[in-house]
């Protein structure tokens, strides 16, 4: 048998049957998929894997981590007994960015069985600074080494910017595609996920996270969703825009009525959403109520079962 006659390979069928279809004029979307074959093959990476899971924010334990009263040590104990098998890290709660020290916590996690899903930047990048993003790529840089060393799939940023509703953002989004797009070769070569939260700032406007997620690159890029963090009259539209492009969500409470149901936010209905755009990250909850956190972080927990066992 010749070289010419040698039979087609599985990949070289599906390729020409690819290049069939573009021809045919199906364009766009089939190039797209032929891209992204011609990426696997060269074995670009791939972004860590998400954990669908329950998991827990530390900001709900903030007043207990800074009391002394629960120490970052004796968290992996304290989830366990909640049963909640994951835990999102901010920045503010770790002595140090230095492999030294959490290398340490990544086992000690580990030993009991919660997964790191994340690391939550506390800083905000100030994304109108101009002369400050340089200093901030370097900090950015750091952190995705930190999510590396503690095994978590993503890092959390949020934008900042003024916050001024009536104000035209388009400089400030130009602004932080560039910043991302310097940032992503460093989230490729360590294989972590780049959150931006729905939150203060540029990031006011869920269209304005779309915008940046899908002028970049929403394998690597995507949202952080936070329930409490749009104007009332916006929450579930916010939900319901993000959603398909979430790699986390701080499922937000603060108080509870009667029946055990958030006062401030339809749980069942954000929950809708999420389950709509096939959601597969870790709901992270973060109770900033009144009283005990941990009877809050509890009912947070009963709460989201309610409405999605899975969890």
């Amino acid at each position: 048998m010749s070289r010419h006659d040698r039979p087609t390979s599985r990949r070289d069928f599906l390729r020409e049957g690819v290049r069939s279809l573009v021809n045919a004029g199906f364009g766009g979307l089939f190039e797209r998929l032929e891209r992204v074959g011609e990426l696997l093959e060269r074995g670009e990476p791939k972004p860590a894997p998400l954990f669908p899971l329950l998991s827990c924010e530390t900001t709900a334990f903030h007043k207990l981590l800074e009391s002394g009263a629960l120490t970052l040590e004796s968290l992996p104990h304290t989830l366990r007994e909640l049963d909640i098998q994951g835990v999102s890290l901010h920045t503010r709660h770790l002595p140090s960015l230095h492999p030294r020290t959490l290398e340490p916590l990544r086992e000690l996690f580990t030993r009991y069985g919660v997964a790191i899903t994340g690391l939550m930047v506390s800083e905000p990048l100030q994304i109108q600074d101009e002369a400050n993003l340089s200093r901030k790529m370097d900090e950015c840089v750091e952190c995705l080494q930190a999510a590396y060393t503690l095994g978590a799939p993503l890092v959390r940023f949020h934008l900042g910017g003024s916050g001024n509703e009536r104000e035209d953002d388009t400089h400030l989004l130009e602004r932080a595609g560039l910043f991302l797009q310097r940032l992503l070769p460093e989230a490729r070569r360590r294989q972590i996920r780049i959150t931006l939260e729905n939150r203060d700032g540029v990031a006011h406007r869920a269209e304005n996270l779309v915008s940046l997620i899908r002028g970049t690159d929403s394998r690597w890029v995507g949202a952080c969703l936070d329930f409490g963090n749009a104007p009332a009259e916006r929450i579930y539209e916010t939900c319901r825009q993000l959603a398909p492009y979430a790699f986390h969500v701080h499922a937000k409470s603060h108080a509870f009525d009667a029946r055990g149901e958030e006062t401030q936010l339809e749980y069942g209905r954000l929950l809708s959403h999420l389950r709509l755009a096939g959601y597969s990250g870790a709901l992270s909850i973060e109770y900033m109520g009144e009283g005990d956190p941990i009877e809050g972080v509890r009912k947070t927990r009963d709460l989201i079962r309610r409405y999605w066992r899975a969890y």
